[in-house]
């Protein structure tokens, strides 16, 4: 986005993710000059304990901004329903793990090319069905006299909890895209957390041809499953296929599990 005069908003909340391996998530405003960016790392954690343990974790932010920044630290259940997420603020839900939730300290100021790191306190309830939180930096530049352009900014740090052994994930049919002359094979597959515990597949498919011959195989994007959470993982065919019947077998690893499922597709004449 350019702007050259006023207020920009930006907002990027990172909760989803679901799954990316992104070191850091960052919001930044383009102009005529270099690009400035507001970065804070990691963006994703996971935590392994037992119900009723506490945990602390250190979250840091970082003003590559020409202007000093301030943010107030918010954190908030991540809740999955009919497989999709969504946020509930702090105490909002029984049984939650953001209530519980401590910051030190509660807000910052950073000046310009400088950092500040904040250490989040979690005390999990003795029985809790959540599992994962997102905290939040909400805040930003404040526009100046000189004419500093304002940036609102929302960016968080999704962490995961791990209580138990209980991994299992469903795989849906798969299916394949149409190969044109502009694109190859896209093949997906949806997956369904049905454990209690975050699970993060990692998954690759094997495609055949008439004879029983390999004649592909390309990796999934992997992608974090929150209990509950269905998401589509895809992967592309990294040639094109010649005109015929094909069959597919795809794979996931996942917590020392593997899941496995077959498939077949056509590559019209």
């Amino acid at each position: 986005m350019r702007v050259k005069s006023g207020l920009a908003v930006i907002y990027a909340a990172l909760w989803s993710i679901a799954g990316a391996q992104t070191p850091a998530a960052q919001v930044s405003a383009e102009s005529d000059e270099p690009r400035a960016t507001i970065a804070l790392s990691p963006a994703i954690i996971m935590v392994r304990c037992k119900p009723g343990q506490g945990t602390t974790q250190t979250l840091t932010i970082v003003n590559h901004t020409a202007n000093e920044v301030s943010f107030r630290l918010e954190t908030e259940d991540v809740v999955v329903r009919e497989g999709k997420r969504s946020f509930s603020p702090a105490g909002r839900i029984a049984d939650g793990i953001a209530k519980s939730s401590v910051a030190s300290p509660a807000s910052v100021v950073i000046k310009a090319g400088e950092e500040a790191s904040v250490q989040v306190t979690f005390t999990l309830p003795p029985e809790t069905g959540q599992r994962a939180v997102v905290t939040f930096f909400r805040g930003g530049i404040v526009p100046s006299v000189n004419g500093a352009i304002g940036l609102s900014a929302s960016l968080g740090t999704l962490i995961t909890f791990n209580l138990s052994s209980d991994y299992e994930v469903e795989a849906g049919p798969l299916e394949a895209s149409l190969q044109t002359p502009a694109a190859n094979v896209i093949f997906s597959e949806e997956l369904r957390n049905s454990g209690s515990e975050p699970v993060m597949p990692k998954g690759v498919i094997v495609v055949l041809n008439a004879t029983g011959k390999r004649v592909a195989k390309a990796p999934f994007v992997p992608q974090r499953l929150l209990p509950g959470e269905r998401l589509i993982f895809a992967a592309t065919n990294p040639a094109r296929l010649a005109p015929g019947r094909y069959r597919t077998l795809s794979s996931f690893e996942f917590e020392g599990k593997v899941l496995t499922s077959a498939g077949e597709f056509t590559i019209p004449e």
